[in-house]
């Protein structure tokens, strides 16, 4: 209770806790939910590709010496990069709107492939073109020639192959993207074998392209002969508007936090080239290899949680946990081997990779464990569409990766590669637990909830005023910011003329939920005849919308100062605590009713909140609470109880 000025706090209490939440949300339990089973089936493919791939190299590394191994991994890893530069993140924009496209999921996804296979080839082209400048020691062991025509065809293939995968999870037929990655590796070392006997020049680059060339033909008649046709007719109900703008907007700031991921993952083995030779690069490459199966796990769930939540954003703070717990359950004791078996892991490939990739191994396998945090980070901003997040989190990694591969390959080789990864994913990991840390010293809590208030406010800005629906939007500008923490803002807006009013806005579901609540609560208060006389006293909703995934309502302003004043002022406060009362008790006398307890009542009380514990208790002890549950509806049923004025169904319960 507050004397005058009105800055009503954002209700939490009436969202169940992120614990509560992911109990009731049956598509996040267990690893069958489909959200997890998708994930699992990426993690699958990933482990197929990554397990059938390092039997590709383990090939390659007996076949040929490491020098040539050194020249052909750089020619794919560039070929990797300039693909993954080139379709503009439209993998992550196609995950986010293929499912929402209905009947337009088709013309959308070709539309995709052929801004991504035109840009490929023209990148492709461009790089081998200039090789010369940027990439000498490559154009002196291929030619020319061989380069120009490899890039301008390979590149815009693995573009296309890169982007399907993300299309397949999007309509929910990610289960399809494992056969089809060991389809590839199967392939990529029969054919190496054939290039292998005929001795083609080349033949390990060729291989891999010749291979990706037959999966995307073969994946892509299906997926737009019958797949996509399918997913739209079965959509078309849910299907929203998708414009070029919006696709804009969205890739905007993703693409380029992508680049720099993709120079730092796919760049670095020119860099090695460049500074230690083609020896060190095919070391570099192997250890790559094993260290991007472990990243690919955080990747593959992250995916299928922008596909299921893109829908359904209400379960997104219990997904993103489930996601790091889960990558975490699957990554760790991987890690283990690896930091322990490192050599023993190595040594399928040749002694000069143990002699020389050994420390390198175990420093990557590490980083893959701050990786889930800063993956599962970027994959919830996505679904959020928080492009600062998007760009901040993939190019700080990036950069500090670049900049200290660059000053310790001279003196600890590729080793120095390795710590990069490890140092730069724990110094960002580290910096989003503390961000957003349920609990952190006053000190340090105070200043990073302003932080994050101040970013939601930079976020929703003028915006706000616009979506939240307000007459004369033109007329409101916003002013100083009165209150906010981790997950809330409020900041004061005032008109040319008249009085001012008050914007708050949300930044997660459970903050939303709550300022949704009060907005509820107070529009039926207004709407109540019996105290009207009574609701001056109250703030009027001025108007409410959705600005980028938060939150936002105006409100009228009232004048006075916070009640908590009053409170702490001996002389004023037994006036205000006789005139809470006085108003409690009148606001209480005009709409009170008595009603007895009946199902509905129950279901409320009692059923629904232990539906909630029998979840979450072991199974020897549910019979215990049913029987609490059924003592607590015979003693409650039928008594007299104050009215709410809410109604519902019958009683239910899972005992």
């Amino acid at each position: 209770m507050q004397v005058g000025e009105t800055t009503t706090p954002i209700p939490q209490q009436s969202v169940p806790d992120s614990v509560s939440r992911h109990r009731r949300i049956p598509w996040l339990r267990g690893w069958r939910a489909p959200v997890h089973r998708d994930g699992l089936a990426l993690v699958l493919s990933s482990a197929l590709t990554s397990g059938v791939g390092l039997l590709y190299w383990v090939v390659v590394a007996r076949l040929f010496p490491p020098e040539v191994v050194g020249v052909n991994q750089v020619a794919l890893s560039t070929m990797m990069l300039l693909g993954g530069v080139s379709h503009l993140n439209l993998t992550y924009a196609l995950l986010r709107f293929v499912p929402v496209a209905g009947r337009a999921s088709r013309r959308l996804v070709v539309a995709g492939y052929l801004v991504t296979a035109l840009i490929a080839s023209l990148v492709g082209g461009v790089f081998a073109l200039g090789a010369r400048i940027w990439a000498p020691q490559l154009l002196e062991a291929v030619g020319q020639l061989n380069l120009l025509v490899f890039f301008m065809l390979a590149t815009p293939v693995w573009a296309i192959f890169t982007v399907q995968d993300y299309v397949l999870t999007g309509i929910r037929k990610a289960t399809i993207v494992p056969l089809e990655n060991l389809s590839f590796s199967l392939l990529k070392i029969v054919l190496l074998a054939l290039a292998a006997w005929f001795t083609v020049q080349g033949g390990i680059a060729v291989s891999w392209v010749a291979a990706t060339a037959v999966v995307v033909l073969g994946v892509n008649l299906w997926l737009l002969l019958w797949a996509l046709p399918a997913h739209g007719r079965e959509n078309a109900g849910k299907a929203v508007p998708i414009t070029l703008g919006s696709i804009a907007t969205y890739l905007r700031a993703d693409y380029a936090g992508a680049v720099f991921w993709q120079a730092a993952i796919t760049g670095l083995p020119v860099l090695v080239l460049a500074r230690l030779g083609p020896g060190a690069a095919a070391t570099y490459g192997i250890v790559w290899q094993i260290g991007m199966a472990l990243y690919l796990v955080a990747s593959g769930m992250g995916q299928s949680m922008v596909a299921h939540t893109a829908t359904d954003p209400g379960g997104l703070e219990a997904a993103h946990k489930a996601l790091v717990t889960k990558a975490l359950t699957l990554i760790v004791p991987v890690v283990a081997v690896l930091v322990l078996a490192g050599p023993v892991a190595l040594s399928i490939f040749g002694p000069h990779y143990v002699e020389f990739g050994t420390g390198a191994l175990v420093l990557i396998a590490l980083s893959a464990v701050p990786n889930v945090i800063t993956a599962a980070t970027v994959s919830s901003a996505r679904v959020r569409q928080r492009m600062g997040v998007l760009f901040a989190v993939p190019a700080t990694i990036a950069t500090i990766v670049i900049v200290l591969s660059w000053a310790l390959t001279p003196y600890l080789g590729i080793t120095g590669v390795a710590l990069a990864w490890l140092i730069g994913q724990t110094i960002v990991a580290g910096v989003i637990l503390v961000v957003t840390a349920p609990w952190l010293p006053p000190l340090l809590a105070t200043r990073i909830d302003a932080l994050r208030s101040a970013a939601l406010l930079r976020r929703v800005g003028p915006d706000a005023v616009l979506t939240a629906g307000v007459d004369d939007p033109d007329r409101w500008v916003l002013r100083e910011r009165l209150a906010g923490g981790s997950e809330s803002v409020v900041v004061s807006v005032q008109p040319q003329d008249g009085p001012g009013a008050l914007l708050k806005a949300c930044d997660t579901v459970r903050s939303a939920a709550g300022l949704r609540r009060q907005t509820e609560v107070l529009a039926a208060l207004h709407s109540d005849e019996r105290i009207a006389h009574w609701a001056v006293l109250i703030p009027r909703i001025l108007g409410a919308g959705d600005v980028g995934g938060s939150y936002c309502v105006m409100e009228s302003r009232m004048p006075g100062e916070p009640g908590m004043a009053a409170l702490h002022d001996p002389a004023r406060r037994r006036l205000f605590t006789a005139s809470a009362i006085s108003t409690i008790s009148e606001l209480h006398r005009c709409t009170s009713t008595t009603l007895v307890t009946g199902d509905d009542q129950l279901r409320r009380w009692v059923h629904d909140p232990m539906d909630i514990v029998l979840d979450a208790l072991p199974r020897n002890l549910r019979s215990s609470a049913c029987r609490i549950a059924d003592e607590l509806d015979r003693r409650l049923r039928g008594r007299p109880r104050p009215s709410d004025g809410r109604t519902g169904t019958t009683a239910r319960s899972t005992c």
